[in-house]
């Protein structure tokens, strides 16, 4: 019996780490946690053309370095990776919306060991903007040799990512 909690006790005091110092298990690694869902600040309401900046945050409760996910819910910007940066360091993404919508911006960080965050949502309205350039754009087909040196100072080209649905309707609004 006495040799019995003798062997318990040497048993308990090796698993236990008292002594020579803890025994490491095979193929045991730290738990890897997954960052905080970012945070999105920025405006909510946009101008078309015209660029704007959006902050992005998130934590890893490990300290991992981050890279963020960010979807800007346009065709032209399409989904962009970020990072790495550190876990905690707010970061600033710039972007300029080219069509009149109402978008979500979804973004997302993902830790140097893979581990995902929710996925966070940020409503942004994208407005029409007035400017000179469209008015005379309107005006220049009814007058065409009026202007016409300041035509091509003032036609815009179009962007490349215009589906060919929202080329028609901004070119119907030249007409």
């Amino acid at each position: 019996m006495k040799k019995r909690i003798a062997l318990s006790l040497i048993g308990l005091v090796l698993l236990s780490g008292v002594g020579a110092g803890a025994i490491p298990l095979r193929g045991a690694s730290r738990e890897n946690h997954r960052p905080e869902a970012p945070t999105i600040t920025g405006p909510t309401s946009v101008k078309v053309g015209i660029g704007y900046t959006w902050c992005f945050n998130s934590t890893d409760p490990d300290g991992d370095n981050l890279t963020y996910y960010i979807d800007w819910g346009d065709v032209c910007g399409g989904a962009e990776w970020h990072g790495p940066y550190p876990s905690g360091v707010t970061i600033e993404m710039n972007h300029t919306y080219l069509v009149k919508n109402k978008l979500i911006i979804n973004s997302m960080a993902v830790d140097e060991n893979g581990a995902e965050s929710n996925m966070t949502y940020f409503e942004v309205t994208i407005t029409k903007s007035v400017s000179l350039s469209g008015i005379f754009m309107r005006l220049l087909p009814w007058f065409p040799h009026l202007f016409p040196v300041l035509r091509h100072v003032i036609e815009e080209e179009q962007p490349a990512c215009l589906s060919q649905e929202d080329s028609r309707k901004r070119d119907s609004h030249l007409s």
